[in-house]
């Protein structure tokens, strides 16, 4: 079968789908590849679509997500045609991504399928369609079209006031799983002898690694995480099994809270998206990925703790309202939010050291190199945060 062939196949269940959900059959009249959605595992198609009737409630479009290295695979590619030996052995193998690929999209549609069916109270997330399967000829899933909606800018990143909203999704997510049960069967799951995850670990390694050599000011920082967190294969693994056990203080984690993925509409968040990383995890996971990526130095300095305290008061009154007790005390967040900076360091580590060879920082510019700036110094403040709270010193 060739590609029409599954281009026609796609299309006829896409509709059947839409036909089951509104009660009438629309034609796909258009297909627009969202080029400018910054998706690295994946590429976004906007289907536009005509109706038979005019009835309230049609969506105009719908959004296909479907599963794609070539992004992550150009990236890499790119580090491979730097000629400094820092750089060697970049290319991820075929099999490896599609391990990636399979997880973070089986993932992302149980994800959806749950959130849309339990609705969490506050909690914006897209409508979701259906999906199919990554073993299918045409692995995808199909959502709500957040249209009009806009991303802002890693660099420029999130206020005061858009924080607080952030933390407010939060807030709604967390409660939820603090009063209901069968989220903690939903995540990311792979054990130290899954090729994919060697895989990983190698490249945070090498990417550690290009950062120390490429800014110096970065090398006793960073030099540190390698001796405490990164030489240790297992800590990424480690990290994740400590919270599938029930007993632990845990949440559902969104796993990678950026700028990207929250759409706003009118000032306010209209969606969160990319569930691909979800999990459960540290209460203080997605909150500390948005603070060190997603700010300012200043910022996130200034507002650590009144954000962490706003979130602690927030859940506390709505626990209190639905007439349940408080899962956790402030010192029980302090000391998640203290165990928790070694592995966002890590994934901080990694995520920008990704973002510096993309256009999220480099948009070809005469200021890529401020933007550069900034990220370093992002990384290099929570590196140090993290050094300093951990104790490391060098061996």
């Amino acid at each position: 079968m060739d590609h029409q062939d599954h281009w026609s196949d796609l299309c006829r269940w896409i509709v059947s789908v839409l036909a089951k959900e509104h009660g009438q059959t629309p034609l796909i009249s258009q297909k627009v590849p969202m080029l400018d959605a910054l998706g690295h595992m994946s590429s976004i198609i906007r289907l536009h679509l005509a109706w038979p009737s005019k009835a309230d409630g049609l969506p105009a479009s719908v959004v296909l997500k479907i599963p794609t290295p070539l992004t992550m695979d150009k990236t890499f590619e790119s580090m491979e045609d730097d000629e400094s030996p820092k750089n060697c052995n970049a290319k991820v193998d075929e099999n490896v991504n599609n391990i990636f690929l399979e997880m973070m999209h089986e993932v992302e549609a149980e994800t959806y399928a749950e959130l849309q069916k339990e609705r969490p109270e506050g909690l914006r997330i897209p409508h979701y369609y259906g999906y199919l399967p990554f073993s299918s000829s045409t692995p995808c899933i199909l959502m709500e079209d957040v249209h009009p909606g806009k991303v802002y800018d890693l660099v420029s990143g999130f206020d005061d006031a858009q924080l607080y909203k952030i933390v407010d999704q939060l807030v709604a997510l967390h409660v939820f799983c603090f009063t209901h049960d069968g989220w903690d069967k939903i995540g990311v799951a792979m054990t130290g002898e899954n090729p994919a995850y060697q895989e990983f670990m190698l490249m945070m390694e090498m990417l550690n690694k290009n950062l120390i050599c490429e800014y110096p000011a970065l090398k006793p920082g960073l030099t540190l995480l390698q001796e405490n967190l990164l030489k240790n294969y297992s800590w990424h693994r480690d990290h994740i099994y400590r919270y599938r056990n029930p007993a632990a203080l845990r949440t559902f984690v969104h796993g990678d809270l950026w700028t990207a993925n929250i759409i706003w509409r009118n000032g306010d968040i209209a969606a969160i998206i990319d569930w691909t990383l979800c999990r459960p995890g540290a209460l203080t996971e997605d909150l500390q990925r948005m603070l060190a990526a997603c700010c300012t130095v200043e910022r996130r300095q200034r507002m650590t703790k009144p954000l962490v305290e706003y979130y602690y008061d927030q859940v506390k009154t709505k626990m209190e309202g639905k007439s349940m007790p408080m899962p956790f005390t402030f010192a029980d967040l302090q000391d998640d939010y203290n165990s928790t900076l070694p592995f966002i360091c890590g994934q901080t580590m990694f995520s920008v050291a990704f973002w510096l060879r993309t256009n999220v920082v480099r948009k070809g510019g005469k200021n890529d190199s401020a933007r550069v700036d900034e990220m370093i110094k992002r990384l290099h403040s929570f590196v140090d945060e993290t050094v300093q709270s951990q104790k490391w010193i060098a061996t």
